[in-house]
This record gives C-alpha cells, sequence and structure tokens, in this order.
C-alpha cells in the first residue's frame, strides 16, 4: 500500500521523467515536497519559461519532458510555449495543479476551469476521474506526447497525491511500439515471446483482418476469443479454433485466460468490460500483448507490449516469421494422458 505520488514517481522513472521542469505554486506542494533523490527539480520564474526548457530537453533528448505548471495562472501564462512546443512537435507531459478535489463543486479560491485554457494546442488533455486513475494518467500522456508528437496535459488535484494507491491495473501499456512499417527488428519481441509460449491464446476485435488473423491463429494453433461487447466480429465463429466471446468482468476473465502463459489481442482494447469487479485483468505469469492501428486503443490498453501499427500486415509477416509447429512426438506420448484443458474449455496448444 502506497500513495498515488509514489505510484506516479514510479512511472517516471519507468518512462524516464527524472528531470522536473516547474515554476509551482499551492497546488503543486504536496507533489514536490520531500522529491526523492533520483528527481532533478528544475526551476523556472515563468511557465514560458518552464515549457520553453521542458521543450528544448524533449527535443534534445528525442524523448518527453516533464513539465509541472500552477492551476490556471500557471497554465495560462504557459499557453504561447504550449503552442510553440505543439507546432515544434516536442513531446511533453505537463501536469497541471488543482484545487482540492473535496470541495471543487463550490469554485474555491484557485479553482480552475483547466480543460480547454490551452485550447487546441494540448494534443490531449486528461482530467483523472479518481486519484488513483493519475498515475495511469500520467502512463498515458508519456505514450500520447509520442504519438501526437505535442504537450498533454494531465490535471491533477492537489489532494489526490497523498491517496492511497492499490491498485493492480494501471490504464496504459508499459511500452509502446511504433513501427511505420512491420520490420523484422520490431517484431522480434513477439516472435521469441510466442516461439517460447507453453499455451499461447488470441483475443480478435473488430480492428482485426479475418484472412491474417486465421493464417497466424492456424501457425499458433492456438484458441481464438473474441472480445466482449465487439462492434464487430473479429475471427470467423465456425472456425474450429473459435473459443467464444470473453466475459466482460474481472474474474471471470482472468479464470478463462489463466490457463494461457501468453495472450495477443488484435483489433481490440485490453480489455473491454462492464461491470466493475476488483483485481488484476489476468492471473500472474500471463503476458498481454495488444496489436492495434488505434492510437487510442494502444495507448490505454494495459499490456506488457503494445504494437502501434498494422494489424493485417504485423499478423502476416509475424505468421512468417514464427516457427512451423512441432508435430507431438508419439513417442513421448504417455498412454492413457489427455491435454490439460483451460478453464474456457479450450485445449492450449503444444509447442
Amino acid at each position: 500500500m502506497g500513495t498515488v505520488r509514489e505510484a506516479t514517481f514510479d512511472v517516471l522513472r519507468r518512462h524516464g521523467l527524472n528531470t522536473i521542469f516547474a515554476n509551482p505554486g499551492s497546488t503543486e506542494v504536496s507533489l514536490l515536497t520531500g522529491l526523492p533523490d533520483d528527481l532533478r527539480f528544475v526551476l523556472a520564474l515563468h511557465e514560458g519559461s518552464v515549457v520553453g526548457m521542458a521543450t528544448g530537453f524533449a527535443l534534445g533528448r528525442e524523448a518527453p519532458a516533464l513539465a509541472v505548471l500552477h492551476t490556471t495562472a500557471g497554465l495560462g501564462n504557459a499557453v504561447g510555449a504550449i503552442a510553440t512546443a505543439r507546432v515544434n512537435r516536442a513531446p511533453l507531459v505537463i501536469l497541471v495543479g488543482q484545487q482540492d478535489r473535496r470541495h471543487l463543486a463550490l469554485e474555491p479560491f484557485l479553482a480552475g476551469r483547466l480543460a480547454g485554457l490551452a485550447g487546441d494546442y494540448p494534443v490531449r488533455v486528461d482530467q483523472p476521474v479518481r486519484p488513483q486513475d493519475v498515475p495511469g494518467a500520467v502512463a498515458r500522456a508519456c505514450h500520447e506526447a509520442v504519438t501526437g508528437r505535442g504537450p498533454v496535459l494531465v490535471v491533477v488535484p492537489m489532494d489526490d497525491w497523498d491517496a492511497e494507491w492499490a491498485e493492480d491495473v494501471v490504464a496504459a501499456p508499459t511500452r509502446v511500439v511504433r513501427p511505420a512499417g512491420v520490420a523484422d527488428a520490431d517484431l522480434a519481441p513477439l516472435v521469441t515471446l510466442l516461439s517460447g509460449a507453453r499455451a499461447p491464446a488470441i483475443v480478435s476485435g473488430a480492428g482485426a483482418d479475418w484472412g491474417s488473423l486465421v493464417t497466424l491463429a492456424e501457425r499458433l494453433g492456438c484458441p481464438v476469443f473474441q472480445e466482449s461487447f465487439g462492434g464487430r466480429a473479429g475471427f470467423p465463429q465456425d472456425h474450429p479454433q473459435y473459443a467464444g466471446v470473453l466475459p466482460a468482468d474481472r474474474a471471470r476473465l482472468r479464470a478463462v485466460l489463466g490457463a494461457y502463459d501468453v495472450v495477443l489481442a488484435v483489433g481490440a482494447p485490453v480489455f473491454r468490460q462492464y461491470p466493475y469487479v476488483p483485481g488484476p485483468l489476468v492471473a500472474p505469469g500471463t503476458t498481454v500483448v495488444v496489436i492495434t492501428d488505434d492510437p487510442s486503443e494502444a495507448h490505454r490498453s494495459a499490456a506488457d507490449l503494445a504494437y502501434l501499427a498494422s494489424p493485417a500486415a504485423l499478423c502476416t509477416r509475424l505468421s512468417a516469421l514464427l516457427p512451423a509447429p512441432v508435430p507431438p512426438d508419439a513417442a513421448s506420448v504417455v498412454e492413457g494422458s489427455a491435454p490439460a484443458i483451460g478453464a474456457d474449455g479450450a485445449r492450449p496448444s503444444a509447442r
């Protein structure tokens, strides 16, 4: 059990955002007081300078940079520099302070109407619904800033930082791969993962291409599930490897996917749900990969690896790179034994 602040610091470290450019005010004190030694604080005396330094840092590193701004006055002063960052295609993550969430409804002093203050210059503005959504919003902002090639704002009420963090899911992938094409080198991590999988499975969605996905599924010899609440079928439901529709709550989802060590979501988010149930989406030991050409879908998916690319092109090339299935050695099969059956009733593939 920790705090939202500590969980967010872990996100910043993971994405290399160890330098904080800021001209803070009272709404940022709870974030910045007693910073860990591994986070560097750079003070500027005007918000234009804050964003200007962060912009230069981002462009020089060719990676996102972090800025922290005070509520209305701070963000307002920074709008010109944010517009410049957008024009210069600088990936910025900008945390904007907000008044205490517990009395925002009363519009206390320093409460800001922040969502539209910078106009259309941010590539995204996020106002997390709960304190516990802040780490995921910051992680997603890191991805959005790179994909959108511009500044992303995350508005955080000052009391959120001290809220308890005991969550299982961060609504953003750990890593996003953005190949301009589908190069073999980009696919190498996925080829290695699937080649060593004991029991892979596929989850198909509306963004999947039937022909290439059928080829991949047959190459892997694995079951294919339909995403819950899918807009359209992502895989032929009369195919012998079709395994049904995924359940829409976390407990049953974990049970269904518990038999598989690698789950590949193709043209589908990870994973669409309806009733809230606490706990992780998948059991420990299950690696989740998402393949989608929808940046929003990639960035909000709680996956270990995300590919932002054409699902058809990626699946086609992936099928060619994977080793052919090895036929079972009859001499090694114990007489009377039967393959294990997963919680969904499908047999994991023998690889």
